[in-house]
């Protein structure tokens, strides 16, 4: 014996049951005279495709979101994270995940293989063409060997640009001076005055046969990339975008961005800094809106390590290959000074973290002084610990920051480390005048560590980065003199009073140290 298909409705008409194999039972519940009951012909295909849509409805959104977050967490996984990294993604990703994940797999990406191989091709490529000794690339397998090889370079010369201005002119000079090539990159490009000045100095040179080669941060140089530097195309010059910000475009996360910001003049003097090129950063005068930084002029063998950084970032960019560079990778310029240097590129395309590690080296080596300069400080956990350690064992440790930056949630989160610092005997001071933008580690009076990154978490293990480490007097002496003046402008932490905040700033400090690692 057979039934129909049964549609089963309750009091109020609300469907509450469609399925063919209990179509006998309920016939015989519908006999019986139960209450409330009541039967439906119904065509059990339509029915199937109907309870099917319902259970996808409610489950397929569960589904989803339990396959992305298995793709995460094995992602965080593999790129071994900060502690603090993975509990700040995973807040947002928690509390929520329509947001959280896509943001994730945009913007949180952390190393970039294609890129560590580029840079292991360039320096194997110039090992060989310098030593004539083939150099063998280790295999890309999620951490491969350090790919920004150390090295100590001797009889450099070094002089200090001690604000924007004297950094404006100096650039404006320098690239006046080129005869053969200027190679710049930048992190920011502003549409203002002196980016103007400095594109039209570009265009200048090109035009009378200098190689000009710029290097601009898709996301730092948005709208300048453009329209703004076509001029120098014009002229003869070539410009690249760094990792465009849409997914479709860049071979990697749109999180990784290149903070480096250095120019080379005809492959022997460099210009290195903190300072991008924007009305912020430098300009032909002083004025309270311009950020105080500096910046250096070095000359000599060590940029030849500068050469090869730029020709890694510009053939990832632009698309060339290196092999187009093999004279300039084996040249090494000629000894220029007294002044010990090295230079440290950390960033998505070396493996590791080693600016990260060598400011930690520093600091648990430190025997006497330890002077630390950022305009952001949001530490990784070991390196806040090592700091509060240095001072309970006596070490006369100083962190300078701006009094206000120009991040206010990232001041807010400073001030967690802050106050604890302060508590273990850190000499904390805040700079009053205005913004503060530059970068420099001090230890003993034998190492200065400067460059583009700032002492935080997108600095020391995202972004692309490079230093410059200085092991002579006469570099370390002014860059001293240099901290020596900034300190006289500055107030304690006491003095400030950041160190007595109320209830409601504690909060907002500790919301912002939660985000501190997506800051």
């Amino acid at each position: 014996m057979s039934f129909p298909a049964v549609q089963v409705t309750d009091f109020e008409g609300q469907s509450i049951l469609t399925q063919p194999m209990l179509a006998a039972p309920i016939h015989f519940l519908a006999a019986s005279g139960l209450p409330g009951l009541s039967l439906a012909p119904t065509r059990w295909p339509h029915d199937l495709w109907q309870i099917t849509q319902d259970l996808l409805g409610q489950h397929l959104r569960i589904f989803i979101g339990f396959v992305l977050a298995l793709l995460v967490v094995g992602r965080l996984m593999l790129e071994k994270r900060n502690p603090s990294n993975v509990f700040a993604w995973g807040l947002v990703i928690f509390f929520i995940p329509w947001l959280g994940v896509p943001l994730y797999f945009l913007f949180g990406g952390r190393k970039c293989r294609h890129l560590v191989k580029m840079k292991l091709e360039v320096n194997n490529l110039a090992t060989q063409l310098a030593t004539g000794v083939p150099a063998t690339a280790p295999p890309i397998s999620g951490v491969a060997t350090p790919a920004s090889p150390r090295r100590k370079y001797a009889q450099n010369s070094f002089r200090l640009f001690g604000d924007g201005v004297e950094g404006y002119r100096a650039l404006r000079a320098e690239i006046a001076r080129a005869e053969k090539s200027i190679y710049l990159q930048t992190f920011i490009l502003g549409r203002d005055e002196p980016a103007r000045q400095i594109v039209a100095d570009l265009t200048e040179r090109a035009r009378a046969g200098v190689e000009v080669k710029l290097l601009l941060d898709a996301l730092g140089c948005f709208g300048a990339a453009g329209s703004f530097v076509e001029p120098l195309r014009r002229a003869g010059g070539r410009t690249a975008r760094f990792m465009p910000v849409l997914p479709l475009q860049t071979k990697a996360s749109a999180n990784l961005r290149n903070h480096r910001k250095f120019a080379v003049f005809d492959h022997d003097r460099v210009i290195v800094g903190g300072q991008n090129i924007d009305h912020r950063f430098i300009d032909s005068r002083d004025s309270p809106e311009l950020f105080l930084d500096f910046s250096a002029q070095i000359e000599g063998p060590v940029v030849a390590a500068f050469n090869r950084n730029f020709i890694s970032d510009w053939c990832f960019a632009s698309g060339d290959s290196p092999e187009k560079f093999r004279d300039l990778l084996a040249y090494i310029p000629a000894a220029r000074g007294s002044e010990a240097a090295e230079v440290l590129a950390s960033g998505p395309d070396v493996a590791g973290d080693p600016l990260w590690e060598r400011l930690l080296t520093l600091v648990q080596q430190c025997q006497h002084e330890l002077t630390i300069v950022t305009p952001y400080f949001v530490p990784d956990e070991v390196l806040f610990q090592s700091l509060i350690i240095q001072a309970h064992c006596g070490r006369r440790v100083r962190i300078i920051v701006p009094e206000n930056s120009n991040h206010l949630m990232t001041d807010f989160a400073r001030h967690f480390y802050l106050r604890q610092l302060h508590d273990a005997g850190v000499e904390v001071l805040l700079y009053t005048p205005k913004m503060m933008h530059a970068k420099l580690v001090l230890v003993d009076n034998e190492v200065a560590l400067m460059g583009s990154a700032n002492i935080d978490l997108r600095s020391l293990f995202v972004n692309f980065e490079i230093g410059v480490l200085l092991y002579s007097s006469g570099a370390i002496s002014e860059l001293t003199a240099w901290t020596d003046v900034l300190r006289r402008s500055c107030v304690t932490y006491l003095d400030s009073g950041h160190a007595g905040a109320g209830a409601n700033r504690r909060v907002m400090e500790d919301f912002a140290h939660l985000l501190g690692p997506l800051l």
